[in-house]
């Protein structure tokens, strides 16, 4: 089966200003999970704290000490500041893997729900496909690949590789095909869906099984937070001396009214746009 190629890199690094938009959980999560993986394992620490509170908790404190990034640049040249103005969306991913502790199993029905919605986008894009490749405006062996196979997680997979494949060739394909954005999101969220819910023969991944991988990934993305957040209370140190707690507080304070209520608020918002929380596998 055919796997989607791209050669950018996501290092897992912010930009080198804050970002001014807010990404989905799930981006998140999938774009920490190897960095996360790469700990060793004698090194990650159980995460028992309140998540949504670190979350705020960090928010708060990039904003507050991370308002100037070429300040903080020239003063600590070593510090590693992308990996803090990151910190935001590590946040987001360790609240979303934290939601797939307790996300109940997937059912059938919505497993069929997510396999209908790949069915009506695949035959389409998939025979246009063909055809662009026969015009040389696709390459015709990751078409072939695409097309060969069958089974419930074949067809999750074509729906990732199709909606990859539109996408790299976004500018030899305008005007060509009839496909929306929209239509193109809409399969790419159902086959990644399908793709963490069920395994290479189609079956449902076991409960037990799922669950154990999202504590696992919670633990280590808390690892890599706490590890991350110990560079922004420097910096928090550096421009503010004492006052550096008020300005970057501890993961686990709770001094901010509110902290828990925004974070809920952020997360709601999330999971109204992301379907939150449906289960998933690093």
């Amino acid at each position: 089966m055919a796997k989607a190629k791209t050669n950018n890199k996501d290092t897992g690094k912010a930009p080198a200003s804050p970002p001014m938009g807010k990404h989905s959980y799930r981006a998140c999560y999938k774009r920490f999970a190897s960095a996360a993986l790469a700990l060793p394992d004698r090194e990650v620490e159980l995460c028992r704290a309140d998540v949504r509170i670190a979350f705020s908790n960090v928010k708060r404190g990039v904003a507050a000490a991370c308002a100037d990034p070429a300040r903080i640049r020239r003063a600590l040249p070593e510090l590693p500041l992308d990996d803090v103005l990151a910190l935001p969306d590590l946040g987001r991913a360790l609240v979303f893997a934290s939601t797939l502790v307790t996300a109940r199993p997937a059912s059938s029905r919505e497993i069929e729900a997510k396999l209908r919605i790949v069915a009506e986008l695949r035959e389409p894009m998939l025979s246009l496909a063909e055809t662009l490749a026969r015009r040389g405006l696709l390459p015709r062996d990751v078409v072939a690949e695409i097309r060969a196979g069958s089974g419930k997680y074949d067809m999750a997979s074509d729906g990732m590789a199709l909606a990859h494949l539109y996408e790299e060739h976004a500018d030899a394909l305008r005007g060509k095909h009839p496909f929306s954005r929209e239509e193109f999101e809409l399969l790419r969220e159902a086959s990644e869906w399908l793709l963490d819910t069920l395994t290479p023969d189609g079956a449902r991944r076991p409960a037990a099984k799922q669950r154990g991988e999202a504590e696992a990934m919670r633990d280590r993305l808390w690892t890599l937070l706490v590890r991350r957040h110990a560079d922004l209370r420097k910096i928090g140190y550096y421009f503010h001396g004492d006052a550096f707690e008020d300005v970057t507080p501890k993961l686990q304070s709770r001094v901010v009214k509110g902290a828990a209520e925004e974070a809920e608020e952020e997360a709601g918002e999330e999971e109204e746009a992301d379907e939150e929380p449906e289960e998933a596998s690093p």
